[in-house]
């Protein structure tokens, strides 16, 4: 309700116009009352100046709309004469107004210049003046307000769409395998495995690509649609290919990206598994380290050190880099993603991101 208020221009204004307005009339009453001791329904003469007030303010309106698009300096030349006038005017009608309420017989006897006594004028000069300038300063406002909308907007959406470049940037060896997989079971008559195959297949895809890639989801979710991953690659790789998992209970609703852990997993196959003929472990683990989210998949692999793989090999390939442009995306510098060798053998990869629950 606030926002629509703040965002539709004609109830701003009168609520802002009127409000002032009044305000202007209480404080003119307990001036008057105090200082230059006006009887007590001074209050009706009071509210009349409000509405002529409220009146030259809709005018200055509709005005200052009409010329907002002028050279600055122009529009200010402009809006200083349309005060003075409208100050004046002002002066004209409080004199006007307040000879009839109180002083009606004396008003044959006035001079038009009696209506716009120097004094007088000078106070609406400053009334008026303060009405046009919180105008402008609310415009003003309201126009940064709404650059500044639309530049978080775009940045929105360019890092959406580079979320999704990079979400559904999934390696292509990995559905050629699979397909490859199933067309070698199709060819063995192995159709129930085939079947099988093909069902994990189309649930894992739909979960990719039907997914949100700004959405976070619990780490329960994220670890139901990884176990369909897994078992693809098992289909393929049999016995070769063990999984294990540890994690925490109290970490199983904390929010993560989407598969973000598939592209570590996926370099874990690749660079451990596919290379060994007698396969390995990969190790899925997930904790909470100093009010952090851990999340670790190391494998039983190799465990060639960076220099020995090639530094570009490791922090360079598209599954990890594009994990770590997520991450960066998502949180900035709070994250890190560190990987280790491991003793005997392997690799871990480790991302630690901020601890976050689903309100």
């Amino acid at each position: 309700m606030l926002h629509r208020f703040a965002h539709n221009q004609s109830i701003l204004f009168w609520t802002l116009n009127t409000g002032g307005w009044v305000a202007y009339a209480v404080l003119n009453y307990l001036i008057g009352i105090e200082a230059n001791n006006q009887p007590p329904n001074y209050l009706v003469p009071s509210l009349i100046y409000a509405a002529g007030g409220m009146t030259i303010g809709w005018g200055l309106r509709l005005l200052y709309r009409a010329v907002r698009e002028l050279n600055p300096l122009l529009l200010l030349v402009i809006a200083g004469a349309a005060t003075t006038l409208s100050a004046a005017l002002f002066t004209g009608f409080r004199t006007l107004s307040f000879m009839l309420f109180y002083e009606p017989e004396f008003l044959d006897s006035l001079s038009f210049m009696d209506y716009f006594n120097l004094r007088d004028t000078f106070t609406s000069v400053y009334i008026i003046g303060t009405w046009s300038g919180l105008y402008f300063g609310i415009k003003f406002y309201q126009t940064v307000q709404r650059q500044n909308e639309t530049l978080l907007k775009a940045a929105s959406a360019a890092n959406e769409a580079q979320l999704k470049v990079l979400r559904y940037q999934l390696n292509p060896h990995f559905l050629f395998n699979t397909l490859n997989s199933i067309s070698t079971l199709v060819l063995e008559r192995h159709n129930k495995d085939a079947n099988r195959l093909v069902t994990r297949l189309s649930r894992f895809l739909r979960t990719s690509f039907d997914s949100d890639p700004k959405r976070k989801m619990a780490l329960e979710k994220e670890l139901e649609t990884i176990r369909l991953y897994l078992e693809i690659e098992q289909a393929r790789f049999e016995e070769r290919l063990k999984v294990e998992f540890d994690v925490d209970k109290a970490t199983r609703r904390a929010l993560v990206p989407g598969l973000l852990l598939q592209p570590l997993i996926e370099n874990a196959i690749t660079h451990a598994i596919s290379l060994s003929e007698t396969g390995g472990t990969i190790s899925i683990a997930a904790k909470i380290e100093n009010g952090k989210l851990c999340l670790r998949v190391a494998d039983s692999g190799p465990g060639k050190t960076t220099k020995e793989r090639g530094e570009s090999e490791l922090s360079e390939g598209v599954g990890l880099k594009n994990t770590r442009e997520r991450l960066e995306v998502l949180y900035g510098d709070r994250y890190d993603l560190n990987l280790e060798t491991r003793r005997p053998g392997g690799l871990s990869a480790t991302v630690c991101i901020p601890l976050e629950f689903k309100q």
